[in-house]
């Protein structure tokens, strides 16, 4: 079975950009230091969903995700999102509509998020 959440996971730790240790599935934890770097979290909007039909079988697959890329310096978010985006593309990812361009002052962070589908080749729809 392949596991596209981990395929990204280590398509972003392969940067010189990004802190793997920052990179983190769903949410981040309590625990974690929110100033110190700028930090990742990817959460899938959906389970994967097939996209392709023939003779009443699955053929591809779609997923769609959020790359949120949080940090206490606005530039410093843009470019991770960046970085972001050009290594989701080498893995066949598209930016999709819509997303998160803010300034929290609660926690004094800046937040890109963006969303990204991909569709799998034809007959890889072991998701």
């Amino acid at each position: 079975m392949n596991d596209m959440l981990m395929e990204i996971y280590n398509k972003l730790a392969t940067s010189t950009i990004i802190d793997n240790k920052r990179i983190k599935f769903y949410e981040t934890p309590e625990n974690m230091n929110l100033n110190s770097a700028p930090f990742i979290v990817i959460s899938p909007l959906a389970p994967p969903e097939p996209s392709y039909y023939g003779s009443d079988d699955e053929l591809a697959m779609e997923m769609t995700y959020q790359v949120n890329v949080e940090a206490t310096k606005r530039m410093k978010a843009k470019e991770v999102q960046l970085e972001v985006k050009k290594l989701l593309k080498q893995l066949g990812f598209s930016q999709l509509t819509g997303g998160l361009d803010a300034y929290f002052k609660e926690t004094k962070r800046y937040v890109d998020a963006r969303r990204y589908i991909y569709v799998s080749d034809i007959y890889k729809t072991d998701y």
